[in-house]
């Protein structure tokens, strides 16, 4: 008992400490301007959005957004790199000011975190080995394991029609890595049958990757899984919501962030996986 009060106190002074240091509401933009730096959080394997390249500093179109946002606000860019299913732990404790992941906007999501305006959209894509005819649907990967990247929608979408949709029962299992490339890894390898994940990194590994080929994931009745990725930020801050808004919404209407997003389509499919 006395093991466990200790342990509540020191979780408690854990918990006070990251409130007393913005995590409670997150930065404001007056706040990262006196910090002089905006703090990204990303998951860099999932090209053309965030990969690593010549070093190990992160790249990719979500790069050049926040780099953009930076710029604007007069401050250094910073990045942490870390495990997708983290980043909103990095949002709640303040270690980062924004979340820029190729993140799709979901309702469960908004549970936790805030966002801001949709600046590209996405759907779900199935990777298979160039000979597989087996697979065309979502509901084709019955009885097949399935790789998807940990917290994701392609996660997400697999994991919930396992659970209770049109895969429960037919011997479907998830597979769930912490690092996209491992899944794609393990296809290549035949430990699992098929990887779901999203477009764009979907044509990206298959790009640099002999014997694979993907496809959009869709339903027998032809209905689709659009999505929407959003920048994140700590639920309570709608004030940085609001400024980051305004930024992008003419980089989305003149085209820059698609624009960057091709730039960074061709430059992934160089790089050797």
């Amino acid at each position: 008992m006395k093991k466990f009060i200790t342990a509540a106190l020191v979780l408690a002074v854990l918990a006070a400490a990251l409130t007393g240091c913005g995590g409670s509401k997150g930065k404001t933009v007056a706040d990262i301007q006196k910090a002089g730096k905006l703090v990204m959080g990303t998951d860099a394997a999932w090209a053309p959005f965030e990969y690593i390249a010549d070093s190990d500093t992160p790249v990719g179109s979500d790069i050049d957004l926040a780099q953009a946002l930076a710029d604007h606000w007069g401050v250094k860019l910073e990045i942490v790199n870390a495990a997708f299913d983290t980043l909103p732990q990095y949002l709640d404790n303040g270690s980062v000011d924004i979340v820029i992941a190729a993140m799709t906007i979901t309702e469960e999501r908004r549970e936790q975190m805030a966002f801001s305006d949709p600046y590209t959209i996405s759907v779900q894509y199935i990777i298979v080995k160039e000979g597989d005819s087996s697979v065309q649907t979502i509901e084709d990967l019955a009885g097949k394991k399935t790789a998807v990247h940990l917290g994701t929608t392609g996660d997400f979408l697999v994991s919930e029609e396992i659970s209770s949709g049109c895969l429960k029962d037919t011997g479907a299992e998830v597979v769930q890595y912490k690092n996209l490339t491992e899944g794609c890894l393990a296809l290549q390898k035949g430990t699992v049958d098929a990887v779901v994940l999203d477009i764009l990194p979907a044509q990206n590994f298959c790009a640099v990757n002999e014997g694979l080929k993907c496809f959009e994931a869709v339903y027998r009745d032809g209905s689709s899984t659009k999505e929407e990725y959003g920048i994140a930020v700590n639920k309570a801050n709608t004030e940085l919501i609001a400024a980051i808004n305004e930024i992008i919404k003419p980089m989305v209407e003149d085209g820059t962030i698609e624009a960057s997003i091709e730039k960074h389509k061709e430059l992934a499919s160089l790089l050797e996986q």
